[in-house]
């Protein structure tokens, strides 16, 4: 409590500060060294990624979902840097050629920062314990789970599961069996690198190494995540109480003395859900809620919008630069499939498309076909600013091609029940093709924030189950691309994508110039634990 006050004294002296003093990359050796640190030693950071720590280090509320649970504990495998998928607690792993049976050889030296060995025990516990409570992770598929003698764990599988080895098998969080119960995230215990010694909710968590970790040690031997807002975060970088924080692009450029900017590509997509279907086509929905949107379910102005609008100025307008164009939520990932990108910011070929599919300038400038106006209402969280700036730039755009999408600023439990007839300022994007998955198959209709465009097509629901039962990792791959095109259909914008995907965001962040933040490869959905999740790896570049 004591530091957190302190802090925020400091943040509120650092905002009456009139002027920052500007600091480029190649800061000279005067200006890092003039950069206070409040007299903490070079091996220890405070950082600041937001107000909260998302999913509280409880593997049932999703922590692991986005590679952050390398930072306190170990997983079956893990996955590097470039994307490549390697052993972690298991030292070696076989498929049958049925891709029902999944057999892991663990690692015997993993032990628990409590000084316990890890065992299959603890797998089989942590696995059955996440299929029981059934919430967040997809592991229906999992039939059954047997130890057939030490260090060895087998998965039996109702059906093969492709992207069991991208998803479920490098992101769960391996707990101990005899400490695991309700309070865990006040206690967590793991096998990272890193132990939290301290987590007061609110205040701030307190990493410290392992002391049973079996890798490399970390050079930093102490780290702290203090729960600030942006602002208060980058205030309290300036004042020295802070060595790293995020900041959104908003404010990513905004100078400070001695810090540099780390500007990491993210597979992190921000776009429109497009309901897929007409009113009253569906009137069952699993939630309960209203399905369908006479607008947006026509081909004819999705397709053009997709054509239409320019992407790049959403980047340089909104994200201030610090991303790139989206066409998919899966852009540039293996199982991507770049025939079925198109040329946007075509707005003579979108006119044309509009025109001849029926839909006519109006008098007012808003195209109308047999009488009904290419007008609908575009939701977004007025608590995200980035989603805020993306939303009102896309409709300025799409206002151009004669289509108004009316601003809605909204909350996530009214978004919630509007996500099936309006259009939402949506999200997506990870490191396996899950996304893909859970927003294109009919199964996941209806079913939390999983298609909720109701989006149905049989062709390529065909192959999607195709790449999801496959034994053959190479085969997936090949029919996920074939999905998003096959040379005459797929949900990509050559097809009949129920989205307008718009820009990947850069996760951005800025932090004392000697930090080395090592290989961050590109980053997943989330911000908040993907520059930090590799912290074992960072070094600091000043003792060099």
């Amino acid at each position: 409590m004591k530091r957190v006050l302190l802090i925020l004294l400091m943040v509120c002296l650092a905002i009456l500060a009139t002027q920052f003093v500007s600091c480029k990359k190649d800061n000279s050796k005067d200006q890092i060294e003039g950069r206070n640190r409040k007299g903490r030693p070079t091996n220890e950071l405070v950082v600041s990624m937001g107000a909260m720590i998302p999913h509280e280090f409880e593997p049932r509320n999703r922590y692991g979902m986005y590679n952050e649970a390398h930072i306190t504990h170990s997983t079956l495998l893990r996955r590097t840097a470039d994307l490549e998928i390697v052993g972690d607690l298991a030292k070696s792993y076989t498929i049958s050629p049925d891709g029902l049976i999944w057999t892991f050889d663990l690692h015997d030296h993993f032990k628990f920062s409590n000084g316990e060995p890890v065992t299959a025990n603890d797998v089989k516990f942590t696995y059955e314990m996440l299929i029981e409570d059934g919430r967040h992770w997809s592991l229906d598929f999992v039939s059954r789970i047997e130890i057939p003698e030490k260090n060895r764990i087998v998965f039996i599988l109702n059906e093969p599961c492709s992207t069991f080895a991208s998803s479920q098998l490098v992101e769960v969080p391996i707990v101990p069996e005899a400490y695991y119960d309700d309070n865990y995230k006040f206690n967590p215990i793991g096998s990272g690198p890193y132990m939290v010694a301290e987590y007061q909710p609110g205040e701030q968590a307190i990493f410290v190494v392992n002391p049973y970790w079996h890798g490399e040690e970390p050079y930093f031997k102490k780290w702290t995540w203090v729960l600030l807002d942006e602002n208060a975060a980058i205030a309290a970088l300036q004042s020295g109480d802070v060595d790293v924080v995020y900041a959104s692009p908003e404010l990513a450029d905004k100078p400070i003395n001695g810090c540099t900017l780390f500007d990491i590509p993210a597979n992190d997509v921000r776009g429109l859900s497009l309901p897929y279907v007409r009113e009253g086509v569906i009137t069952d929905s699993p939630d309960g809620y209203k399905v369908g949107n006479n607008i947006t379910s026509d081909p004819i102005l999705r397709k053009a919008m997709n054509i239409g609008v320019d992407r790049q100025r959403v980047v340089d307008v909104a994200l201030n630069g610090h991303g790139r164009p989206a066409y998919s939520v899966i852009d540039n990932m293996p199982f991507w499939n770049p025939e079925a990108m198109i040329k946007d910011n075509d707005v003579q070929e979108a006119m044309r498309v509009l025109d001849e599919g029926g839909w006519l300038v109006g008098p007012d400038g808003i195209r109308v076909k047999n009488g009904v106006r290419a007008e609908f209402d575009l939701y977004y969280a007025t608590s995200d600013l980035l989603r805020t700036n993306v939303a009102i730039e896309a409709a300025n755009q799409l206002k151009k091609l004669g289509i108004k999408a009316n601003l809605v600023g909204s909350n996530w439990d009214e978004m919630m029940k509007k996500s099936h007839e309006v259009a939402l300022l949506y999200a997506g994007g990870r490191h396996n093709p899950n996304p893909f998955f859970i927003s294109h198959h009919p199964s996941t209709a209806g079913r939390g924030w999983t298609n909720v465009t109701f989006y149905n097509n049989p062709k390529v629901t065909e192959y999607i189950e195709k790449a999801m039962s496959s034994a053959d990792l190479d085969e997936a791959i090949r029919y996920w691309k074939l999905a998003q095109w096959d040379g005459e259909t797929g949900c990509s914008v050559r097809g009949d994508l129920p989205y307008l995907w718009l820009v990947s965001i850069n996760h951005t962040y800025v932090g004392d110039s000697r930090i080395d933040v090592g290989n961050q490869g590109i980053h997943s959905h989330g911000h908040d634990w993907s520059l930090i999740a590799n912290i074992a790896e960072w070094t600091w570049k000043g003792d060099k």
